[in-house]
């Protein structure tokens, strides 16, 4: 099980800031910049070859959820 899936399955610890049936959004532990957000879908995609078509939909909502998180952290010009 990687540290993604632990964290999704509350096996480890996070600080949640959003979460929906496909994707769980939450603040870095080691964060490497003032606001550090790692978004990740709830199914396990090992890389982005992995993806086929019938995750477009999802891919999209990752996006779409960064820059939801992004508007509520006050990240307006870029990130």
């Amino acid at each position: 099980m990687t540290l993604f899936e632990k964290i999704i399955a509350r096996q480890i610890p996070a600080e949640i800031i959003f979460e929906d049936d496909d994707v769980l959004a939450f603040r870095d532990i080691s964060p490497q910049a003032p606001t550090h957000v790692l978004i990740v879908p709830k199914r396990p995609i090992p890389s982005v070859d992995d993806l086929g078509e019938n995750d477009a939909l999802l891919v999209g909502k990752l996006v779409l959820t960064a820059k939801r998180i992004a508007a509520a952290e006050g990240l307006t010009n870029g990130y």
